[in-house]
């Protein structure tokens, strides 16, 4: 048993050492894992900060040139209607004047001036101009330059409303036109593809709207091209530099556009597929991170959102990767573990040796002890040397404390086993007194059956003490003229004090009785004697009666008693209660004199008297039996003879009183007037509990 706990706490130690490095080491690496990813991803936001503000700068420089290069465009479309409309007004003032002609003059003007190398702006022959007569084409005419009037401009406006309301200094408009092709007639159509032109409306008289408004126009070809040019040397920009970042074996950095293509990429490294929840998340939040599987293992793919270009930054990195630092820590912690741990097990192996080495002493003093008779007068002198020899008592530790405990232990014991035997010794002597009593007691009533029978009278009595001896009785006996004497007491208190009284009181109660005194004047004769000799002021509620069996008349007296039942076996009536009172508890009041009354029993009638131990029952809820359902009880049995109608009470008190102790003496007393007739034959029970 020794070795068995020394190897269980031995291996308690062990396991919780162990269990305690194994918890350490996982924390530390799960820490440090999750500190290389969060690393990660502020090395991901960093770039993607950076390549953001890259991005938005190369955007705003393009932005920047496009609208200089639109100023430009508008100042030279601006510059050469003016010369235009300044020419026009010179050579034929009055086709310019509003007449509807002034196209007739621009054509040749224009002609004559390429003639003469006369420009009118550089690259004047990206430039085109037509005299737009307004009514013809409001009419559903289209010019030269292949407006109409349902035509609208990039920001949604019709050229009908334009031209209502345009300004004396003229306007400038956007529009998507079909690029014009030349046929082998010399003729213009519509390729059928389209490109931006720049548009700028100056009208050539005073009136509003005015008739005649001349229209120049520039393409917008070239920012296209521009701009095209722009974002593929911002792409090129963006690969050597995520050619040049340093990433992990595997990794990959990308650009991808809205639908989640690559753009440009550096790395050796694949981009995985299932990033649709990723995107997802970084358009709500900015910034996405999701592990997928792949062929090289768990990949932790970041995507960063940069909204002004609603492209996304994405890097991938194996998991196995970023957590090299980490594993590579856990192999060092483990090398330097194992060793200190095996040095712990081995140094609390060695202490419990020599920790459990008295404790095996112990074991055997112990055997020992259980073989020492306490009884023997030199049990303290043999215990003494027997429990301190060899202990450890001088330690000051926790087996020290136990040594001196056992060595102490001994000369307690015996004591307190003499004592607890002398203390047995006692209660036994005590119970046989206390069983001598209740037998003493038992004997001075008559048993509950042995009630005389004759013709016309039945009885049973019932007698359940809640202590060994009690102060409640009953008698019944046969008088000098023929009549049956019935009688029922409760003293007060219990025990054996109560149990004297109650003997006091049979006596006298016989002897009143037994003289021919009615049971009023017996009554008063027992009071007076009770109450002469009654240190203890003590008393008793008293119930006596002489009943006749051949007429059915019944005398009685009550002093302070339960009033009695009278239950009629052959009608439904309810039970009812003999209330009348013949004076107060008996043995307190000097002198006092009782009333007698008289009832008379019909045959099948039973008379039920009681101790209020029936009516005073107390269940579990601290409810008590009461009279109303003792009468509800008597109605259900009034055909049960005296001896059933005890039992059965008895029954109904202990089932309502449950698990509830029995808190006072129980006592009844039930006679009957039988038919004249019938002869009834001695059945009575009775319950009588120690």
């Amino acid at each position: 048993m020794n070795a068995s706990l020394r190897l269980r706490l031995a291996l308690l130690v062990v396991c919780s050492v162990a269990l305690t490095v194994a918890l350490v080491l996982y924390l530390t690496w799960q820490r440090v894992g999750e500190t290389m990813i969060g690393m990660e991803e502020k090395n991901f936001a960093t770039l993607l900060l950076v390549e953001e503000e890259r991005l938005n700068t190369a955007t705003l420089n393009h932005l920047a040139a496009k609208v200089r290069s639109v100023l430009l465009r508008k100042a030279q479309l601006r510059d050469a209607s003016a010369r235009i409309q300044t020419l026009l007004q010179a050579l034929a003032p009055e086709q310019a004047a509003g007449s509807g002609q002034g196209h007739t003059v621009l054509q040749p003007l224009l002609s004559a001036m390429d003639a003469a190398s006369i420009g009118l702006v550089d690259d004047v022959d990206s430039i085109r101009m037509e005299i737009l007569d307004t009514e013809k084409l409001l009419n559903g005419q289209t010019s030269l330059l292949g407006l109409s009037s349902g035509l609208q401009d990039v920001k949604q406006r019709p050229v009908q409303r334009l031209l209502k309301q345009l300004s004396r200094d003229g306007d400038f408009a956007v529009f998507d036109l079909p690029r014009l092709v030349a046929t082998n007639e010399g003729r213009m159509i519509p390729s059928g593809t389209y490109r931006p032109v720049l548009a700028y409306f100056l009208p050539l008289d005073g009136h509003r709207p005015s008739r005649e408004i001349l229209v120049s126009m520039i393409p917008l070809d070239d920012l296209e091209k521009m701009a095209a040019r722009a974002q593929a040397q911002l792409l090129e920009d963006t690969r050597e530099k995520f050619r040049e970042m340093s990433l992990y074996p595997g990794g990959l950095v990308a650009l991808l556009d809205g639908d989640g293509h690559i753009l440009v990429s550096g790395g050796d490294g694949l981009l995985p597929d299932g990033l649709d929840a990723a995107r997802a998340e970084a358009r709500r939040t900015g910034m996405g991170k999701v592990i997928l599987p792949s062929a090289q293992g768990d990949m932790l793919c970041l995507l960063g959102s940069i909204r002004a270009f609603g492209w996304y930054v994405a890097l991938t990195a194996p998991l196995d990767e970023i957590q090299e630092p980490s594993d590579s820590l856990l192999a060092s912690l483990l090398a330097v573990s194992l060793p200190i741990m095996l040095l712990v097990a081995l140094t609390a192996l060695l202490m419990l040796i020599r920790t459990l080495r008295p404790l095996k002493l112990l074991t055997r003093k112990t055997r020992q002890l259980a073989n020492v008779d306490f009884a023997a007068p030199d049990a303290l002198d043999r215990l003494e040397p027997l429990l301190s020899k060899g202990l450890p008592l001088e330690r000051r530790d926790e087996l020290g404390q136990l040594a001196r405990a056992y060595a102490h232990l001994g000369g307690a014991l015996a004591t307190n086993i003499r004592n607890l035997m002398e203390a047995t010794a006692s209660k036994e002597r005590m119970e046989g007194e206390l069983s001598a009593a209740r037998e003493i007691q038992m004997g001075i009533l008559p048993p509950p059956d042995g009630a005389p029978e004759m013709c016309g009278f039945r009885a049973s009595a019932f007698l359940d003490p809640a202590k060994e001896v009690g102060g409640d009785m009953y008698d019944f006996f046969v008088t000098s003229d023929g009549r049956r004497a019935l009688v029922l007491g409760d003293v007060s208190g219990k025990g054996v004090p109560a149990a004297l009284f109650m003997s006091m009181t049979v006596t006298l109660v016989r002897y009143a009785l037994g003289s021919g005194l009615d049971p009023a004047a017996a009554m008063s004769r027992v009071n007076a004697m009770l109450e002469a000799h009654n240190p203890g002021n003590m008393f008793v509620t008293l119930f006596l009666a002489l009943y006749d069996p051949k007429s059915g008349e019944l005398s009685y007296a009550n002093g302070g008693h339960c009033p009695p039942y009278i239950i009629d076996a052959a009608s439904d009536a309810p039970p009812r209660m003999l209330d009348k009172l013949s004076g107060p508890l008996v043995g307190v009041i000097p002198d006092m004199e009782y009333t007698l009354f008289t009832d008379t029993l019909k045959e099948q009638e039973t008379c039920l008297i009681f101790t209020d131990g029936v009516t005073e029952a107390m269940n579990s809820d601290k409810e008590l039996y009461g009279e109303a359902r003792l009468q509800d009880f008597l109605a259900a049995h009034r055909g049960a003879s005296p001896r059933e109608l005890l039992t059965l009470i008895f029954s109904e008190l202990v089932r309502f009183r449950g698990e509830e102790p029995q808190s006072d003496d129980i006592t009844m007393l039930a006679f009957c007037r039988t038919h004249n007739a019938s002869v009834a034959q001695p059945t009575s029970t009775a319950r009588t509990s120690s």
